[in-house]
């Protein structure tokens, strides 16, 4: 947006049209007579019609006599907001003092008037109140009564409402002629012709249907499909501003351009006295409208930059842009394949008719849109070169005018990574638990793992498997020979060549740990195959698998428990002996907390026995924390037998029991077979009696 200052116009121009307003009437209210010989000022003023106008002044000396007064003059001190303009009759300003004079001489009972011109402020905005003045009358005569020489100020009728003359010319820029889809700016010129200044101008434009706002550097808005600018807070008189926005006609615009003729109007806070050039003259588009144009241009790439093998597929993406001002209509993609490549399929409905490839069309490609297509080709299994020999161009065209017909073509595109792979091996690996029952720690299982080589050109030699296990799985076996084991790799390698076509399995036999106390989760572990060959497909070169059934099941520890005497030679009553209770994990987990009871028979007590044994009529030894399977655990107490038992040892047989707090999927072996006494009976009893004899 720019703005000008205003030029006031001369005088001379606007005297005739102030001449002719109406005088204000007569002399000041309350002017008196000079008693002396002193000149009587009386002051008219001519009603301003706003801020801007002219006032005419008119100051009018009366000599009362009784003697001539010589060199009369008369001053007036303007008030702010009115300023001098210029005089017919001589009177001449400094800063706001008008002074008009000297008159050579009056004589008693003659008039002089002086009249000159003064401009109400365009800028005022107040009631008239403030703007009273008063001429002050002097001579060379002595005044006898010189307080009446100045008049009471003088107010010049109103009203005082602004009016200001609004203009407006809008203009399109540039040359055009112009095209749909083009941008191009509209520059709107408000002026204002006075007499005031114009507050709040505001420019408004309503586009037709096919315009759309784009933007604008100055303050232009749209609501809905009206453009405003502005408001600017005052435009002086003579003054104009300059309004600046960029549209866009509709890319899909097919008239002629004579329904898009529009207006801008200019208004503001005062009043306009010819309001009938507040609107500009309808205009076109710069230069008329042109017939749709579409600048479609085309790139063509392989999809990717891995080079491939004789056999093997590939894709190619061509993509057409449009580039505009227009839409393109009916918008395809042609390409030519050279003899060493042929159509296999597209994703996105591109065809082939003798070697030629057709994508589309497109119904309407948008400016700025663009369209990709993608289809597969092979690269013929015979072919013997480096691919330089193949390179070709794909072809972009519409129905719309195309203003650059010379970029319709793509630039050649080679294959992918631009050379041609030594023949390939696309190994693939499965692999699988066999099974579904999930394994319990310390019980083994199998995996399957399957080799094929899937080509598409060549036998995949040195093929080497492995498998590299987590914790919590150890290798127990494999087949068929020729696999190793380096700490938890396995590694199984073949010395024959994997023919293309052909499968080799290896069954991988692992054992989860007895300790192991997870839910398998964590057991997942991957086979990963490789070779000397260049493999197209990496992605399956490698298969994980967890164990059968997805989890581990819950620990099971098979206890049994024997209980026997130490020694084997009978005793006699009275005398002790020792049990040895020992408890086996027969797996094929680790036994957790594993504790052993034994409840003595009547003729036994218990004596002592080890660290982890309690006493008492019921034997506790224990806990063991924990027990490998097929580990075992012995613990030794010492019992005595009765000194007072007569039986033969017969009725003194008991058992001891194992427990612990891991599962037990055989507690029929937990309790012991009945133990008796050592050798299996009772010596007689004995008693070494000692006699001593003393004297009194």
């Amino acid at each position: 947006m720019t703005t000008t200052p205003g030029r006031r116009p001369a005088v001379w121009a606007l005297a005739p049209l102030l001449c002719a307003a109406a005088l204000w009437a007569g002399p000041v209210p309350g002017a008196a007579a000079l008693t002396g010989g002193g000149p009587r000022i009386e002051v008219t003023a001519q009603r301003a019609k706003a801020p801007g106008d002219l006032i005419t002044y008119t100051l009018t000396a009366r000599n009362k006599g009784p003697s001539v007064a010589r060199k009369v003059t008369a001053t007036d001190k303007l008030p702010n907001g009115i300023s001098f303009v210029g005089s017919s009759d001589g009177c001449t300003a400094v800063g706001q003092t008008v002074t008009c004079g000297p008159e050579p001489q009056l004589s008693a009972g003659e008039t002089k008037s002086w009249s000159f011109q003064a401009r109400l402020s365009p800028s005022y905005q107040g009631d008239g109140s403030d703007l009273g003045n008063s001429a002050t009358g002097s001579s060379e005569a002595t005044d006898p009564d010189p307080a009446n020489n100045k008049p009471d100020p003088v107010l010049p009728p109103g009203p005082f409402d602004p009016v200001s003359d609004l203009a407006t010319v809008k203009t399109p820029l540039g040359a055009g002629p112009t095209v749909p889809g083009q941008e191009y700016e509209y520059e709107v010129r408000t002026t204002n012709k006075g007499p005031s200044d114009a507050r709040n101008v505001v420019v408004t434009d309503t586009l037709p249907v096919g315009l759309d706002f784009v933007s604008s550097a100055d303050p232009c808005a749209v609501s809905g499909r009206t453009v405003t600018c502005g408001p600017l807070a005052r435009l002086v008189p003579g003054g104009e501003v300059v309004w600046t926005f960029k549209v866009k006609l509709d890319a899909a615009y097919s008239g002629d351009g004579s329904d898009l003729r529009n207006t801008a109007t200019s208004a503001s806070a005062s009043k306009d006295p010819e309001p009938a050039d507040n609107t500009s003259r309808a205009v076109l588009p710069p230069g008329g409208v042109t017939d749709p144009q579409a600048d479609v241009w085309t790139t063509k790439r392989p999809a990717d930059d891995t080079p491939v093998a004789p056999g093997q597929t590939f894709a190619y993406v061509v993509t057409a842009t449009n580039d505009g001002p227009s839409r393109a209509l009916g918008t395809t993609v042609t390409d030519k394949l050279p003899a060493q490549l042929a159509f296999v399929s597209s994703p996105d409905g591109c065809s082939v008719t003798d070697g030629t490839v057709s994508c589309g069309p497109v119904a309407v490609l948008e400016p700025s849109g663009a369209r990709t297509w993608r289809f597969v080709v092979r690269l013929d299994s015979g072919y013997t070169g480096n691919g330089s020999d193949i390179r070709n161009t794909a072809t972009a065209a519409s129905r719309t005018k195309d203003p650059k017909p010379e970029n319709n073509t793509s630039s050649p595109a080679g294959l992918p990574g631009s050379t041609v792979n030594k023949p390939t091996a696309d190994l693939e690996v499965v692999k699988e638990a066999v099974g579904t029952k999930p394994p319990v720690p310390g019980e083994a299982f199998d995996y399957r793992i399957r080799i094929t080589n899937n080509g598409p050109s060549a036998d995949a030699f040195n093929v080497k498997l492995t498998d590299s296990l987590p914790e919590g799985l150890s290798y127990v076996a494999s087949s068929p020979a020729g696999c190793t084991v380096a700490g938890r790799l396995v590694a199984c390698k073949r010395t024959s060549p994997l023919r293309v076509g052909d499968t080799v399995e290896y069954l991988l036999t692992v054992k989860v740990d007895p300790a192991y106390a997870g839910d398998g989760s964590d057991l997942q572990n991957t086979a990963q195959v490789t070779a000397d060959n260049i493999d197209p497909a990496s992605g399956n070169d490698k298969s994980t698998a967890t164990v059968p059934g997805g989890h581990v099941a819950a620990p099971a520890a098979d206890l049994a428990i024997t209980k026997k005497p130490v020694q084997t030679s009978p005793v006699a009553p009275g005398e002790t002996f020792d049990y040895a209770l020992t408890a086996t994990n027969n797996g094929p987990s680790q036994a957790e907390q594993i504790t052993v009871s034994d409840t003595l028979p009547t003729a036994l007590s218990f004596v002592s026995g080890d660290a982890t044994c309690t006493s008492g009529r019921a034997v506790t030894c224990g806990a063991l924390p924990r027990l490998a399977p097929g580990a075992s655990m012995t613990w030794v107490i010492t019992v005595k037998l009765d000194p007072e038992y007569t039986g033969n040892g017969s009725d003194i047989r008991n058992t001891a029991t194992v427990d612990s707090l891991t599962g037990d999927p055989k507690p029929a072996n937990n309790t012991s077979a009945a133990a008796g006494p050592p050798g299996g009976t009772v010596k007689d009893p004995t008693a070494d009696l000692e006699v001593g004899k003393t004297t009194p």
